[in-house]
């Protein structure tokens, strides 16, 4: 959820992609600015200007999220189904989740492959992607 704090504030404030990370190092708390230091200690400035958000966001999910973790938030993810919930339940549930496992929907494409395939199948004809 911090991730998605911080990436809503990027938008708030249109942070122009170059400037995501030094941006991201005025939220970082304890141990996470630990880690970020000792980390990019040996990086050279141009070794740092490279680390794009996308990288710091994986490397971050790495480091402090357990692989069980992820495995099951993962799993969860992928079993995601409509079944008796409303379409903007299960469309608030998948949005939700696709913060948790962006991996998954890597493309606008893949994006709406997956969530077509959340809905009960009745629904899933009147929907073209």
């Amino acid at each position: 959820m911090w991730l998605s704090d911080v990436e809503g504030c990027f938008l708030m404030y249109s942070c122009p992609a170059d400037e995501k990370i030094k941006c991201t190092l005025n939220f970082l708390i304890l141990g996470v600015k630990d880690w970020w230091r000792l980390l990019t200690t040996a990086y050279t400035p141009e070794q740092r200007v490279v680390v794009t958000w996308e990288k710091f966001s994986k490397m971050l999910r790495v480091i402090y999220v357990p692989l069980e973790e992820r495995e099951r938030l993962d799993q969860e993810y992928l079993d995601l189904r409509q079944t008796t919930k409303t379409v903007r339940k299960i469309t608030k549930m998948f949005t939700e989740w696709d913060l948790f496992c962006p991996e998954f929907t890597a493309s606008e494409q893949a994006q709406m492959t997956q969530y077509l395939s959340n809905l009960n199948t009745d629904i899933q004809k009147f929907v073209s992607i």
